[in-house]
């Protein structure tokens, strides 16, 4: 009875967290019929979420962002191009070697789906980059959950020269980098999925999301124009989920 109003951001993430959240809060109007529920997210299912609150108003607000270039790079092209097969930590760094080759300012951000794939593209793009005479001094950091935090908070650190982020996709939503101009996205993230069957927990690669891929691109749009490569093609996006599978229909209740 102390609140009139409740915010749940972020709603789009679908953990098991905002999920039960929720429902507590829709089974909990019944009794607070004057209690005021605000769902907010970028990339909101707004209808059904709509739905879910019988019928909620949809107030839609635009956010100040930059325009995006999107570029598809699919690997295969690169593939073709470089010669031999590329791994998706290599058309990583391809595309990052690309990228800061152009000139320009700003930081890229490069999403990887794991710790390891992280750990290869950063040896990788060390040893490509310190041989380069075109990118000038740049600065290549990791960026996961497991880092401590006062690892994790030196990508926030003021810098001189250029820096390449390889995050996982803690990057995507739950914080933001300073700085970005440039992303590259492979389009790859470990899911958590639990089979009922053999009762075993996996976490699998998967191909992203549409909505978690428009949430990857907006990470280079926040400063200034931007410019998001995706090492796929335009048609493989288009076939993707539209929202990320919720942690509730994939997680052993």
């Amino acid at each position: 009875l102390e609140y009139d109003t409740l915010i749940v951001d972020e709603a789009h993430e679908r953990s098991l967290n905002i999920d039960f959240l929720l429902g507590y809060l829709r089974s909990l109007r019944e009794r607070r019929p004057d209690l005021k529920i605000i769902i907010t997210s970028a990339t909101i299912d707004t209808q059904s979420f709509s739905d879910a609150f019988d019928g909620a108003p949809i107030i839609e607000v635009s956010g100040r962002m930059f325009p995006v270039e999107v570029r598809h790079w699919p690997l295969e092209e690169l593939f073709e191009e470089e010669g031999g097969d590329l791994s998706y930590t290599d058309g990583a760094a391809t595309a990052v070697e690309r990228l800061l080759a152009e000139g320009g300012r700003g930081d890229v951000l490069v999403f990887m789906p794991s710790e390891r794939d992280i750990r290869e593209t950063r040896d990788l793009l060390e040893a490509r980059l310190s041989s380069s005479r075109t990118s000038g001094p740049v600065e290549v950091m990791p960026l996961f959950s497991r880092l401590s935090a006062a690892e994790q908070h030196r990508v926030f650190g003021e810098h001189s020269g250029r820096r390449v982020v390889i995050a996982t996709n803690i990057a995507e939503t739950s914080l933001t980098i300073p700085g970005i101009r440039y992303v590259v996205d492979t389009g790859l993230a470990r899911v958590s999925r639990y089979n009922p069957r053999t009762q075993t927990q996996r976490l699998p690669i998967e191909a992203v999301s549409q909505s978690s891929a428009e949430q990857r691109k907006g990470r280079c749009g926040r400063i200034a124009a931007g410019i998001c490569v995706r090492l796929y093609g335009e048609e493989d996006f288009l076939s993707r989920l539209e929202y990320t599978q919720p942690e509730i229909q994939r997680a052993n209740l």
